[in-house]
């Protein structure tokens, strides 16, 4: 049966998870550095833990509030399914707002006792590390928790469910389709939260601090003797820290979902059609996206473990890039061969699949070389390694108009090839396999900078 699969992707979510959990625990251990270092942190520390508290009782309130709404004019399943997502985003979100905290002090204290950036590089890449499996585990195993409950065990994945019904207002949907999106819309609320309520805390404590501190006071940018720059920092860590992983986890899991609504109507508009979708390929094309991110989490784990074990060099972007490639190239490879056996011997022409059974994994290739070079592209517009920002740097020279033009015009030209990159990827990844293959091919990338992007 196709719930055989459901341990894999369980085995996938406990390493992931464990492997996070462990480099937590070795970043903790790690000596914080001098008492004024400590101090400092601490104060940060408990300025993000009462913020982040005091916010997620808000968003507690929010959310139950919500789910009865969604209860009431859709079902209960669909609010049921928004409290788990709620609950998967805001863990991971604090889970990283937790570890922020923790290793930004210890990064500086390994850069002031060891003077080296191969190792300073590491410690950032173990506690970055954390957020971003952190947000692939929970994201995923929450989205387990509601295919099991209401894939499996209350049937709404199996192929004769798989039907439009109307509720008592007469909503017309799809009974799975609205649970896994309603899981989805949970993510979302605590990403709201996180990046709005940090991001203006932090802007306000931010001004707070140059118009008091540095106008008034006479007292330097950032120095810890104004308040209002812990109180930036802590915001900082709620907005940036918090927020981007309760969005990430969001958009990880939306490009997943995406693939589960499209399969389900798919399935429901070809019933009477020429060539219907079977109910075997329903089966698997709902839980293969599951299974494909769930290898995606494995590579990740291989990719940090690989470049955390080697002797680093003094080029932190070598490094990372080293590891991206390599859970690249892992998943590639290991996706190669799971959808060649997983889609084997299946008549896949109903779904669209213009390259047979492994026209999933095209589109999936088609995503990673994209999502590579989007992130290529915009290294070569922001990395002082490159004519762009030595530019702007030397445009600096000039005063503050020129260097705001130029920027400008760098920032506009920036966006161009990533915006044709993904309009290549989709027309592309819809070519090889239909609508499912857009939506599949389209945020496999997603996976890999959401274990590396938050060191």
């Amino acid at each position: 049966m196709i719930y055989a699969f459901i341990i894999p992707i369980l085995i996938a979510v406990v390493i992931t998870l464990g492997f996070a959990a462990y480099n937590f625990m070795r970043v903790k251990k790690m000596d914080a550095g001098t008492e004024l270092m400590k101090e400092i942190a601490a104060a940060i520390q408990e300025g993000s833990d009462s913020f982040i508290n005091h916010e997620y009782k808000i968003i507690a309130v929010a959310a139950v509030v919500i789910a009865v709404v969604l209860g009431v004019i859709i079902d209960w399943y669909a609010g049921v399914a928004f409290l788990i997502g709620t609950i998967m985003s805001a863990t991971a979100g604090f889970i990283g707002m937790k570890i922020a905290t923790i290793s930004n002090v210890r990064v500086s204290n390994e850069a002031r006792v060891t003077n080296d950036l191969g190792k300073t590089m590491k410690v950032a890449l173990r506690g970055g590390s954390v957020m971003g499996l952190s947000v692939g585990g929970l994201g995923l195993l929450g989205l387990l928790i509601v295919y099991v409950i209401f894939g499996v065990i209350m049937g709404q994945a199996d192929a004769e469910n798989v039907t439009v019904v109307e509720n008592w207002i007469g909503i017309p949907f799809i009974p799975f389709t609205m649970t896994v999106t309603g899981y989805s819309l949970g993510c979302s609320v605590v990403a709201l939260f996180d990046r709005v309520g940090g991001g203006i805390y932090t802007k306000a404590a931010d001004m707070g601090a140059d118009l008091v501190g540095k106008t008034e006071a006479h007292i330097p940018e950032d120095d810890p003797r104004n308040p209002a720059t812990i109180a930036d920092n802590v915001g900082d860590n709620v907005g940036d820290v918090a927020g981007l992983g309760s969005d990430l986890l969001e958009s990880y899991i939306g490009a997943i979902i995406s693939c589960i609504v499209l399969s389900s109507y798919m399935f429901f508009t070809g019933l009477h059609g020429n060539d219907p979708i079977s109910s075997e390929l329903l089966a698997k094309l709902l839980v293969f996206p599951i299974l494909f991110s769930a290898l995606g989490l494995a590579a990740c784990v291989i990719g940090i473990a690989y470049v955390l074990m080697r002797k680093a060099s003094d080029n932190p972007h070598r490094e990372l890039n080293i590891s991206l490639w390599s859970s690249a190239l892992l998943i590639v490879v290991g996706g190669a061969v799971f959808t060649y056996f997983f889609f084997n011997g299946m008549n896949v022409s109903s779904a669209g699949f213009a390259a047979g059974s492994m026209s999933p994994w095209i589109a999936a290739v088609i995503g990673i070389i994209a999502g590579i070079a989007i992130g290529y592209f915009a290294e070569r517009y922001t990395s002082y390694d490159f004519k762009h920002t030595k530019n702007i740097a030397i445009a600096s020279k000039g005063g503050a108009a020129l260097t705001i033009t130029n920027g400008l015009a760098v920032g506009m030209k920036s966006v161009f090839l990533p915006v044709i990159t993904l309009a290549i990827a989709v027309i592309s990844s819809n070519a090889v396999s239909g609508i499912y293959g857009c939506c599949h091919g389209s945020n496999r990338y997603a996976i890999f900078p959401g274990c590396y992007s938050f060191c």
